[in-house]
């Protein structure tokens, strides 16, 4: 009996578990990569919505903010605009009338405070009427911080009021800008 030898040749083997080997690990770094892209992408979309979400948060406690300060300066305000009421209903108001006029061009303004007459405004141009209503509040101890009630009175039937009633107006909202708690209102005596 002849004994053979049996030669084992492993070379194909370890050829194909190479191959395999370089197939598995090529695959697994793209899984890895492509895990790796989609984390980044998932992480800047987060990062986005956290920043929009902080955003949305600001917003929302900037106009909170603003409600507080409102109602805190309303809180403030009706001591002082129930004081002007109370002043008002004693006849402490400033008073504007406009008598009778032929022209909306040329007519004077008789102005009362506290039921006194305190001067007298002719019209010459806005600007003018401005500064002496503005003087008038000063001499009369009003200030810009103070909440004041003031009324036209006129004539509706008079010619010249269709003129001088919004000439007038004009030139009291161009004072509230700097007067902000000055309430203004016309008094038409003929209906």
């Amino acid at each position: 009996m002849k004994i053979r030898e049996i030669i084992l040749d492993f070379t194909s083997l370890l050829d194909i578990i190479m191959i395999i080997l370089f197939f598995f690990i090529l695959f697994s770094n793209l899984e890895t990569q492509t895990a790796i892209d989609t984390a980044e992408q998932k992480q800047k979309e987060y990062s986005e919505l956290a920043e929009e979400t902080k955003k949305e948060q600001s917003e929302w406690r900037e106009q909170a903010d603003k409600e507080w300060s409102r109602i805190q300066t309303i809180d403030k305000n009706a001591v002082e605009n129930q004081k002007a009421l109370l002043e008002f209903d004693n006849g402490e108001v400033i008073s504007m009338n406009l008598p009778d006029i032929e022209s909306g061009d040329d007519f004077t303004l008789s102005v009362t405070a506290n039921n006194k007459r305190v001067a007298k405004i002719k019209w010459t141009d806005e600007e003018n009427f401005r500064k002496e209503l503005t003087e008038i509040f000063k001499n009369c101890g009003l200030d810009s911080n103070k909440v004041i009630i003031s009324a036209l009175t006129y004539d509706g039937y008079s010619l010249g009021t269709g003129k001088a009633v919004p000439r007038i107006e004009d030139a009291v909202k161009e004072i509230q800008d700097e007067y902000d708690n000055l309430y203004f209102t016309t008094i038409n005596t003929s209906r």
